[in-house]
C-alpha cells in the first residue's frame, strides 16, 4: 500500500499548481482584461500600460471639461481653471451688485456693505410714531 490518499479518503491528485496559483493566474487575466476595457474606454491601444491609459484618461477630461467651460480643447488645466474663476467670480460680482469684473476684495466690500446696511436699517433707533402700529419692520420691504 504505498498510494497516497487525500484527507477524503480518496487517490491524491497528482502534481498540479497550488491554490494560490491558480488565483494568482485568475487575477492577472481579470487586470489584463479590465486593462485592455479601460484601454478601449479611453481610446488607447488595446495593449496599452496603464500609465498611457491614465496619461489618455487626463487628456479626455481635461479636452471635455475644457470643451464644457468653452474654452477651446487644446487648453491646460491652468487655463480652464482660470476661466472657471473668472466666470464665477464674474456671475457672483453681478449678483452682489459689483461691476462684473470686480476682484473678490471688491466683492467682499460690496456684500459687507449691503449686509451692514440692512442691519442697521433694522435695529436702527427710529423715531417714536406716538404708539402707531406702524412702527413694524419689515426686513424683506
Amino acid at each position: 500500500m504505498s498510494e497516497k490518499t487525500s484527507q477524503t479518503g480518496g487517490a491524491a491528485p497528482g502534481p498540479s499548481r497550488s491554490s494560490a496559483e491558480e488565483w494568482k493566474t485568475i487575477f492577472r487575466q481579470i487586470e489584463q482584461q479590465v486593462r485592455r476595457e479601460s484601454a478601449r474606454i479611453v481610446g488607447a491601444k488595446e495593449d496599452a500600460d496603464w500609465t498611457t491609459i491614465g496619461r489618455q484618461t487626463d487628456d479626455a477630461v481635461r479636452r471635455a471639461a475644457a470643451k464644457t467651460v468653452g474654452v477651446e480643447e487644446g487648453a491646460d488645466w491652468e487655463k480652464i481653471g482660470t476661466h472657471v474663476e473668472k466666470t464665477v467670480r464674474s456671475g457672483i460680482a453681478t449678483f452682489v451688485g459689483s461691476a462684473p469684473d470686480a476682484d473678490w476684495a471688491t466683492i467682499g466690500q460690496s456684500v459687507e456693505g449691503k449686509v451692514r446696511s440692512f442691519l442697521q436699517d433694522l435695529f436702527a433707533q427710529k423715531p417714536k410714531t406716538g404708539g402707531k402700529k406702524d412702527d413694524t419692520v419689515d426686513p424683506w420691504h
